[in-house]
């Protein structure tokens, strides 16, 4: 069962009450590492213009003591998803005799990458269009030298007369004469050693440019739920999912169904003391 539940029960209703002093303490407990700060930054033109950003080492600061006040908890690793969706959270989990009780802690960002605002990228894009300007004449020189010499392979060979559908047939049915003309191909770009030299400066120059790039971390501090986790929206979530364990012997299978009605005193008392722990641990990271 999710947590925030819509049981109409007293103790379902007792459970949403602890999840919004939960949401309210990891809202305000957090905030402060969500801090940001305005920089500089390069845009693809070479315009500088502002941005601000926050430390998601600073988030990670948090979870570390978040995680070691939770003494009746056990807490996995702290977590750091990259790509289209950028996360960074933390997972406990608590085992009664007969639930199981589960908590997410996590925050969705958006990275953009931008370029350090030093005059050397201007530079070093002044020299990769210089190189490409270069490049793409001795390149056309490279193709019309290629295309003549597997014209004239072909004339040798009697069959520069074929449809290119016959062509293709028969180059499919002749590895030694496509084997040939691979060599011929090979022997004219030898007469341009240039273009090997220019390929690796371009690489040369991309690696010097990439290390030029830096991240910009934003987020929205607000709380969002699963679903909005689910769509990419940026913020910060938290859940509880309580679930029936199938064989009491067993802490691995479990059912998603809680019965409040049916769960007894003790299971509820010590249900609540975890809850309030979580809320306490929260609140002494605002000290």
């Amino acid at each position: 069962m999710r947590i925030p539940n819509k049981e109409d029960d007293d103790f379902g209703k007792k459970l949403n009450g602890f999840f919004d002093e939960i949401q309210d303490a990891y809202l305000q407990g957090i905030r402060p590492s969500l801090t940001t700060t305005e920089i500089n930054v390069m845009l693809q033109d070479g315009s500088v213009t502002k941005s601000t950003t926050f430390d998601p080492q600073s988030v990670i600061g948090f979870y570390r003591s978040f995680l070691r006040d939770l003494k009746n908890w056990n807490v996995g690793d702290i977590q750091e998803t990259t790509g289209e969706l950028n996360r960074t959270y933390c997972q406990i989990l608590a085992n009664l005799d007969n639930y199981t009780i589960k908590g997410y802690f996590g925050i969705q960002f958006n990275v953009l990458p931008y370029y350090k605002p030093d005059k050397q990228v201007i530079q070093i894009q002044k020299e990769l269009l210089d190189l490409s300007a270069k490049n793409s004449s001795t390149l056309e020189s490279v193709a019309n030298t290629g295309n003549n010499t597997i014209k004239q392979e072909l004339k040798n060979m009697s069959l520069d007369d074929l449809e290119f559908g016959d062509l293709f047939e028969r180059l499919l049915q002749n590895q030694e004469l496509i084997g040939k003309l691979e060599d011929k191909i090979k022997s004219v770009e030898k007469l341009y050693p240039e273009l090997d030299g220019a390929e690796k400066k371009k690489n040369s120059l991309i690696y010097e440019l990439d290390n030029l790039i830096m991240k910009v971390y934003q987020i929205s501090p607000n709380l969002i739920d699963y679903n909005r986790l689910m769509q990419g929206e940026e913020g910060l979530v938290v859940y509880f999912d309580i679930e029936t364990k199938v064989n009491a012997k067993s802490k691995n299978i479990s059912n998603k169904s809680v019965n409040f009605g049916r769960m007894k005193s003790p299971a509820k008392k010590r249900i609540s003391e975890l809850f309030k722990e979580i809320i306490v641990a929260l609140n002494n990271q605002r000290r």
